[in-house]
């Protein structure tokens, strides 16, 4: 099964795991977050991927689970559970929260929760001709650099976009009627688009992110003072914040930490050769 990258470092424990995150271009760098790079080398019966509003563009090598070359995946509302084979070998562009579907052309409704083929996005040829380049690169750089190029020009950001922007730089910490209003748009109309932009309403984006920074303190080697992190997240208390971690983890965030064991390892360098 093919998964997006952001919580990779959660799933890994004892699995022999290489995951490596890369920059984007400085062109770039506005709207994709970053690049990434997993393998496993044993299966992996139970790997949770959780939301963080981003959408990927995932390449697997050919051989791998699936053999469907490029998809485009979603934005979640929940979390979401697979099984990896062994020597599974996972390239992914993921990008920030709503700069994806002027590059797709795809709305975020479309493949809210699930997943498309970039050939239905991009045409069979633009699809095949990008797979093929990626099959054949023999360095990370190389197919990092072949991905950017398939994209395009990397236009402006737009009033929307910008927003999204700020919504994200505050994790998530910003009114909606603000981001409208940073928009010069009703709110109303912002939803629409954010909607449209991102698959999620902006309501809905704003406990994403949030829950996305509350996931970070479960990497800390001590454990996390919950009441303090709710705080420092914007949770009205320490309950919304387990409330909320439940339902987009699917479990309390001590349970989580547990379960995960550690978020952090080694990351050697991958090679596209395997």
């Amino acid at each position: 099964m093919i998964v997006p990258g952001s919580v990779l470092r959660f799933n890994l424990t004892g699995m022999n795991p290489r995951y490596q995150e890369f920059a984007p271009s400085p062109r770039f760098a506005a709207h994709i977050e970053c690049f990434w790079l997993h393998s496993s080398v044993e299966p992996v019966p139970c790997f949770r991927v959780l939301p963080d509003g981003c959408a990927d563009i995932i390449f697997e090598r050919p051989g791998g689970t699936r053999s469907r070359g490029l998809i485009a995946v979603g934005t979640m509302t929940r979390a979401q559970s697979f099984a990896l084979r062994a020597r599974q070998f996972t390239l992914g562009a993921r990008f920030h929260p709503g700069m994806a579907s002027r590059f797709l052309r795809v709305a975020g409704p479309e493949f809210l929760d699930g997943s498309i083929a970039l050939d239905d996005a991009w045409g069979a040829a633009r699809a095949r001709r990008l797979a093929e380049q990626l099959a054949e690169s023999s360095s990370p750089r190389e197919a990092i650099g072949r991905i950017e190029a398939s994209l395009g020009e990397a236009p402006p950001l737009d009033s929307v976009e910008k927003a999204l922007a700020w919504l994200v730089e505050n994790r998530g910490q910003v009114h909606v009627e603000d981001l409208a209003d940073s928009a010069s748009l009703s709110p109303r109309q912002f939803r629409r688009i954010c909607l449209e932009r991102t698959g999620l309403a902006p309501k809905r984006l704003v406990r994403v992110l949030r829950f996305r920074q509350a996931l970070a303190h479960t990497g800390k080697e001590r454990a996390a003072d919950w009441a303090q992190v709710a705080l420092e997240c914007g949770y009205y208390d320490q309950a919304h914040l387990i409330n909320e971690f439940r339902e987009f983890s699917g479990l309390a965030p001590g349970e989580f930490t547990a379960s995960s064991h550690s978020t952090n390892f080694a990351a050697p360098a991958l090679s596209l050769a395997g």
